[in-house]
């Protein structure tokens, strides 16, 4: 990656781009400023790279003349400069203005697509990028390091402290000695068998994230290691009794438990005395959490932690598309109407690569919204699909695409009593209610900050404008009344409100995010090559013919990226409620 000095980069284009395209946005700004740079060194790095800068579009080589490289011959005096080289002699470059031969067209879809306003854009300068992560576990070993210490069978020299498995515990432990499955108790000793090898396990808690259960390991037979006692590839879950009802095409292997994610108390000291039992994520209470003793401390060995890396490989992808006209379209129109055909084409197109990557971006975000509902579901139990049918039942559910493009299935709780007092208003203000919670969970689950983007449909944003303005219940909001679009409606609880114009009228979705910063999990939007022209003319009809392509990645960055967003269901009485 090459090192740039944004501030320069910025104060170079920020006014270009905001005389040019009327873009204002600080944010936005800063990102369409790295693209244009990155854009201008690739033209100049690009094939047309003899000659001096033109006009911003980089180093130009010129063609050379049909049957010959330069002029020769008699005229000694031509034969002194290569073909066209006058034309492009650095003196003589014409005007200084970047602006018009850079990116007209990527300046248009970023100002037309909303997705960008929910998802930080970080500019590629190639096609291809990295992207790194790291995050701290509770290591002490690695999960396939082999013991081999010569302590006997209580061996920990090479296994890690704890360990998580990828599965619910309800489908977990009827093969661990000692428990049946889902009855797993903190602070209990759990022994596992493999042929000759024992892993014996505490049971520590579930992870606030996914809600796997965890196991600190306080002895393993010398000569094992964790991976060949918990064998959970495809090839053995089918046949051990340690995994119950999973599915052999699934890799179930433990994990290293990310302390970032799921922070176990006890790891850096575990009471006075040094001998309270590990304690997971949640608190209720019930338990102490008192650091060690002066004494106790310096006879104690320190619990070591370990850095894991991973690197992702980032490669753009391609939308495009492309128009032709004939000739007597741009001549007819032009002279009986003053269209400029090409002008409107282009248009065309741009709205045309404008709307995918919206949808690819918005539908991203819904994903894995519904993803981090569902886990917080089976995590906790809490279902904030919203029901305002009054006397609605349960039983209904609400079907969705997850964060790996799997079809799922949502319950949607029971409705208010038939007999409450409920009026529109009420239901209007448990909406907004629901809204809060899911903006909390995502700034509790992510712990990066709060929500600040709200994404619904036309009939959801009507019932919050409607209102936004009654007094008996204020409540913080920027919503105005007037007639939305797309963009913003006003902001509701510190979130800005989107309205996609893509949703029907009927699809009450709600997406609830936050648009963090680029080194925060959640999804980021990767430009190479935003909106890129190309004009052709067919040989056949002498017509032209116009093509645009945008080439980008959009990269769920983190090791969790949906604890960021928040997705959920309002089901609605046949009235409505606006």
């Amino acid at each position: 990656m090459k090192l740039i000095n944004e501030q320069e980069i910025y104060d170079t284009w920020s006014p270009l781009i905001e005389s040019k395209a009327g873009i204002t946005d600080s944010s936005k700004k800063s990102w369409l400023t790295k693209y244009c740079h990155y854009h201008s060194l690739n033209e100049s790095a690009g094939a047309y790279n003899t000659l001096g800068v033109v006009n911003g579009m980089g180093n130009v080589a010129p063609p050379a003349y049909p049957g010959m490289t330069s002029f020769s011959g008699s005229n000694a005096a031509a034969a002194t400069f290569g073909a066209n080289q006058g034309f492009y002699n650095p003196i003589n470059q014409g005007s200084g203005d970047k602006f018009p031969s850079l990116l007209p067209l990527a300046i248009q879809v970023a100002a037309k697509t909303v997705g960008f306003d929910i998802v930080p854009v970080i500019p590629m300068s190639g096609p291809t990028g990295i992207l790194s992560y790291l995050d701290y576990v509770y290591a002490g070993g690695k999960i396939a390091g082999a013991t081999s210490s010569g302590s006997g069978t209580n061996d920990l020299a090479d296994a890690p402290s704890m360990i998580k498995f990828p599965v619910y515990q309800s489908t977990l432990g009827t093969g661990t000695t000692g428990a049946t499955a889902g009855t797993f108790a903190v602070g209990t000793t759990y022994s596992i068998t493999n042929g000759a090898g024992v892993l014996t396990l505490i049971f520590v808690g579930l992870s606030r994230i996914d809600g796997f259960p965890i196991f600190r390991i306080s002895g393993i037979t010398e000569g094992y290691n964790v991976a060949s006692i918990i064998d959970g590839t495809a090839k053995n879950v089918a046949t051990s009794s340690f995994y119950t009802g999973l599915s052999t095409s699934v890799n179930y292997s433990a994990q290293l438990v990310k302390a970032l994610e799921d922070h176990i108390q006890g790891f850096s000291g575990a009471g006075f005395n040094n001998d309270q039992q590990w304690q997971g994520p949640y608190v209720d209470g019930t338990k102490t959490y008192n650091p060690m003793l002066r004494g106790v401390a310096e006879s104690s060995y320190y619990n070591s932690m370990g850095l894991s890396t991973f690197t992702k490989f980032v490669e753009a992808e391609t939308f495009q598309v492309a128009a032709s006209v004939t000739t007597e379209q741009i001549q007819d129109l032009n002279k009986q109407f003053g269209i400029d055909v090409i002008s409107m084409i282009e248009n065309a197109l741009v709205n045309e690569v404008s709307q995918a990557i919206n949808k690819h971006i918005l539908a991203r975000s819904f994903a894995l919204g519904w993803s981090n509902h569902n886990q917080f579901f089976n995590t906790q139990n809490q279902n904030l699909n919203l029901n305002l049918i009054l006397g609605g039942g349960t039983g209904t559910t609400e079907a969705y695409i997850n964060k790996i493009d799997a079809g799922v299935t949502m319950p949607i709780p029971a409705g208010p009593s038939a007999s409450s007092y409920e009026n529109l208003s009420t239901l209007q203000r448990r909406l907004y209610s629901r809204i809060l919670a899911a903006a909390n969970v995502v700034a509790n689950q992510g712990r990066r900050g709060p929500a600040n983007f709200l994404i619904c449909n036309a009939a959801i944003a009507s019932a919050l404008q409607d209102i936004s303005q009654f007094t008996f219940a204020p409540f913080t909001n920027t919503l105005t009344q007037n007639n939305g679009t797309l963009y913003p409606v006003g902001s509701l609880a510190g979130m800005t409100v989107y309205v996609d114009q893509n949703m029907s009228y009927n699809d009450n979705r709600v997406n609830v995010g936050r648009k963090g910063g680029d080194d925060e999990p959640g999804l980021k939007f990767m430009p190479y090559m935003m909106a890129e022209s190309i004009q052709t003319i067919s040989e056949g009809t002498m017509s032209p013919k116009i093509a645009v392509k945008s080439r980008y990645a959009l990269v769920e960055a983190g090791f969790l990226p949906e604890s960021l967003y928040f997705t959920f269901f309002v089901q609605l009485p046949a009235g409505g409620i606006v």
